[in-house]
């Protein structure tokens, strides 16, 4: 259950830089900090949202429910790592809204199609 646990920090920590933003702005955070906001804004508005009259959202299976927070936290250390190496090593540092701008019409495209997999659909496929 490392991906809940996971899934449930990245909420805590965006609970806290939510009062950061709301004071200072959100300029003040830090690359990493703003990649922790963007992942729990996806995390509540693709995983944890549910539509009880949609064919695909009514219910989610265990695999299903599994892979998708698997993938959003793959996607979250990737981008945390990504930006913390920038900041280290590179002259040109990376931001959270270059890898937003570069991976919304693929990656960040696909973490949010996964709701839209029909729960009927055989665990091994969904895998």
């Amino acid at each position: 259950m490392k991906f809940k646990a996971a899934v449930k920090t990245i909420l805590q920590e965006e609970n806290d830089l939510i009062e950061i933003v709301q004071l200072v702005g959100k300029d003040s955070l830090g690359e990493d900090q703003k990649a922790t906001l963007e992942v729990a804004k996806l995390i509540k508005e693709e995983f944890l949202q549910q539509n009880a009259f949609s064919k695909h959202d009514y219910n989610c299976p265990l695999p299903k429910t599994i892979g998708m927070m698997k993938c959003i936290v793959a996607y979250y250390d990737n981008c945390r790592k990504t930006l913390t190496e920038s900041a280290l090593k590179s002259e040109k540092k990376l931001s959270m809204a270059l890898i937003e701008e570069t991976f919304s019409k693929t990656l960040i495209h696909e973490l949010k199609q996964m709701k839209f997999i029909d729960p009927e659909t055989p665990d091994t496929e969904i895998t």
